[in-house]
């Protein structure tokens, strides 16, 4: 073992902001009168060694002796004034979770403390100080800190370097294999090739894993904004098969189709090009981009944004062409594919845990992705037709133009901006979208009005007739009460529904 001093400043900054070095310091002398020893270890050390400063706060602490973790977790329960919750009882893993703060209390596992440090997963993740040594530098407001480095953990820091200390890693916890690549997408790094390896060869491993951690796990990889080389690196590698098996799907028809397509390069391109998409709108170079910013940050769910679920709706987008293939004409085509897509969507997602908003939010992109190239080739864009696709995909219409762009250059391979013309038409669409009183709401007259006038009972086609006044009242045909009365008599007598 070796002892590093390095700058922690990040970290006392961010247990400064959110008063926390007293509670600590109360905690560890607690511990002390029981002869308990309690180490800082893991993430909150490389982040802060690198720099990086995260809205939520993570911090793992080792206690020693394993017998004494309760009375610890009680002790910090007591002193913070939040309640744990178990993770693994049997290991003495505790978590408490408070304004963007979680603190994991884990007994030693081994007889000393580099037993458990060889347990943990990489040598970034192995570094390690203990709290009374933190604190007692803190105390004197020292940003250096002697940091417990047993394999060369901050060396590989200083390359941004994920790598393996223990042979064994990936057999003790296969998820260490996505979790690698979460981290270095994290920190722009890179991949030891020994440590790659064996990914690689232990990739068989990950049916043992729950598929709710593979899920987190997955989704933290996606909202990276250059995830395009990460999911490259899983499929290469044969890592992303074992829980994402479509690429695996699509080889027998690319081996078959070869002059006509290509089916895994295109979802590549469309997951590249939907990445270059949204980085345009963040950079502020894309029609509407406060607005879109404001979409795509959304969280249908805690744990993602809606970004991150459009990039799994453009990997899944073409999931149904494998069962629709046919030749027509010699052309291939993929009749009622996006229908097939949602099922097999459904059941994927359903299988991964994936909440019942993440899934609708999903496959509802897959069931729309090709209205927006329908539309595109109209020669005549009527506000109509504009109002009839988002009444169709509701709060999806925006996104889905956005996955359509994607989708539409990943299939001609030209550089952004190649496309002006189906550019234009995702801003004209979105223009209208985002217009006030574009899409209306509230229809000039209620069911029991139209009964009235009409002197007619409930039937299903009042909700026709209502449906069908707020399209004219949204293109501007029915600007009033009077008038929506006057589109009435006419609408029945039109319709002849009544007769």
């Amino acid at each position: 073992m070796s002892i590093k001093n390095v700058d922690l400043n990040i970290l006392m900054e961010q247990l400064t902001n959110r008063d926390l070095i007293s509670s600590l310091n109360e905690w560890n002398n607690a511990c002390l009168r029981e002869n308990i020893k309690l180490y800082l270890v893991g993430g909150c050390i490389r982040d802060s060694i690198l720099g990086i400063k995260n809205s939520k706060l993570d911090l793992d602490f080792i206690v020693d002796p394993f017998e004494k973790t309760v009375f610890a977790t009680k002790e910090l329960n007591k002193i913070l004034g939040y309640h744990s919750f178990p993770l693994d009882i049997e290991r003495n893993i505790y978590r408490l979770s408070f304004e963007n703060t979680q603190v994991d209390v884990n007994g030693i596992r081994g007889e000393e403390l580099i037993d458990d440090i060889f347990d943990r997963d990489f040598t970034i993740n192995s570094l390690t100080i203990s709290l009374t040594s933190f604190l007692r530098h803190a105390k004197i407001s020292d940003t250096f800190f002697p940091i417990n480095d047993y394999f060369n953990g901050i060396e590989d820091l200083k390359i941004k370097q994920i790598k393996i200390h223990n042979p064994d890693s990936f057999i003790n916890d296969p998820l260490r294999i996505l979790r690698a690549i979460r981290i270095a997408s994290q920190i722009n790094g890179k991949i030891d090739p020994f440590t790659f390896q064996k990914m690689s060869d232990s990739s068989s491993l990950m049916k043992n894993v729950s598929t709710e951690r593979i899920r987190d796990e997955f989704l933290k990889i996606l909202s990276n904004s250059d995830s395009f080389k990460w999911i490259g690196s899983l499929e290469e590698s044969g890592i992303l098969s074992s829980f994402f098996p479509f690429f695996d799907w699509y080889k027998p028809l690319d081996s078959s189709y070869t002059t006509w397509m290509n089916l895994r390069n295109h979802i590549r391109s469309a997951l590249w090009y939907t990445e270059k998409i949204f980085k345009e709108i963040h950079k502020g170079k894309f029609p509407h981009c406060a607005e879109l910013c404001e979409i795509l940050n959304t969280n249908l769910v805690p744990e993602a944004t809606q970004e991150t679920l459009m990039k799994i709706a453009i990997l899944l987008h073409d999931v149904g062409k494998p069962d629709t293939i046919r030749i027509v004409d010699n052309r291939l085509r993929f009749f009622e594919h996006e229908n097939v897509g949602v099922r097999i969507a459904q059941e994927y997602l359903s299988e991964l845990h994936f909440s019942s908003k993440e899934i609708q939010f999903i496959t509802s992109i897959i069931k729309w992705h090709m209205r927006p190239h329908n539309l595109s080739n109209s020669q005549n864009l009527t506000n109509r037709a504009k109002y009839r696709y988002f009444k169709d995909t509701g709060k999806i219409g925006i996104p889905n133009l956005l996955i359509a762009l994607a989708d539409a250059y990943a299939t001609r391979l030209v550089p952004m901006g190649g496309l002006p013309e189906y550019e234009n038409f995702v801003d004209e669409m979105i223009t209208f979208a985002l217009t006030p009183g574009s899409i209306i709401e509230k229809p000039f007259l209620n069911g029991n009005e139209i009964m009235n006038i009409l002197s007619i009972k409930p039937s299903k086609s009042i909700g026709r007739i209502l449906k069908d006044l707020l399209e004219e009242q949204s293109i501007g045909n029915v600007t009033s009460r009077d008038e929506a009365k006057k589109w009435l008599l006419k609408y029945v007598d039109k319709k002849l529904i009544f007769k």
